[in-house]
């Protein structure tokens, strides 16, 4: 079965170095997985080079039974316990590290009222791994950072927030009611959330290149930002509502949070779920037409900081 799933992976992706990210691991033992399945059904299912990977047609024709196995596999749990139990009153749910409280209780609340007697496991962890797992089918739901990029996944966005950059105070900005990213060249980019966000995370890489701004600073996670922000080493790009992350990390900090002058970007929170899991019984169904039920947000615009 999970030669069937690293199949899959690789086959939507096209490219083994990101079906291997998506899976949680090397690309090494994923080539091994994949060659042992060729041999097993006796048909090579790609075409590789150094540029590029290809379905054959022995590998175009398994794409859909494979996902046909996977989806029926992963539906005898939820369809046995239904069998003996009855229906399920529990559903996992994942939620993003950094995900903020406001949002997470208002997709708790609407579940709660459109499921009064469901219980909610709460899973936390990196956007990567809740996506992995729903897909693997270990959780029912999961607040993630978009975007998310998986034809096996649905979406509803449930919060959106503005992104500003946070510089330290006295690197040239003091005063300043917005930046353009061109004057921040002169700075490194702290780059961190590969595992929260890496869609969002390449996008603003390539915003910063764009910009002039070439020099990198990684980060692990958001807890390092401070010590590498506040000393003037390098700005960086978080959510600047009121409840997110600039508040907590950054207290008592000497930092400006500043919009960024002719670019909106935003934050947007979606919930994610296993599009071929909405059936009765299933409590997918209940938490996707709960959350969907939710109006989408509506667009953010700019806080001004001092």
């Amino acid at each position: 079965m999970w030669h069937l799933r690293y199949f899959i992976a690789v086959a939507e992706a096209l490219n083994f170095t990101r079906a291997a990210q998506r899976l949680n691991m090397s690309s090494s033992p994923l080539s091994r997985r994949i060659q042992d399945l060729e041999r097993e059904l006796g048909q090579q299912l790609f075409l590789r080079d150094r540029r590029t990977t290809l379905l054959t047609p022995a590998g175009e024709a398994l794409l859909p039974l494979a996902r046909d196995v996977v989806t029926r596999f992963d539906a005898i749990h939820a369809a046995l316990t239904s069998a003996i139990r009855g229906p399920s009153s529990t559903a996992t749910l994942g939620i993003g590290g950094e995900i903020p409280a406001a949002i997470r209780t208002r997709v708790l609340d609407t579940v709660h009222t459109a499921a009064p007697d469901m219980e909610i496991d709460i899973r936390p962890g990196a956007a990567r791994y809740l996506l992995n797992a729903l897909l693997a089918g270990e959780l029912d739901m999961a607040l993630v950072s978009g975007p998310v990029v998986d034809p096996g996944l649905s979406t509803h966005p449930v919060g959106r927030r503005p992104l500003g950059i946070v510089v330290a105070a006295g690197a040239g900005f003091d005063g300043r009611a917005s930046v353009r990213l061109e004057e921040l060249a002169p700075l490194a980019f702290a780059m961190y959330g590969m595992d929260d966000s890496p869609t969002l995370l390449k996008h603003l890489d390539a915003l910063m290149h764009d910009a002039g701004v070439h020099r990198r600073l990684a980060v692990e996670s958001t807890i390092g930002l401070p010590h590498v922000v506040s000393t003037g080493h390098a700005f960086t790009i978080l959510a600047l509502d009121e409840t997110g992350v600039v508040k907590r990390i950054f207290e008592d900090e000497q930092v400006l949070c500043l919009p960024i002058d002719g670019t909106h970007l935003e934050l947007t929170t979606l919930a994610a779920w296993r599009r071929d899991r909405q059936n009765p019984g299933d409590p997918v169904t209940t938490l996707a037409n709960a959350v969907t039920g939710l109006a989408p947000p509506a667009p953010t615009t700019q806080p001004t900081y001092g």
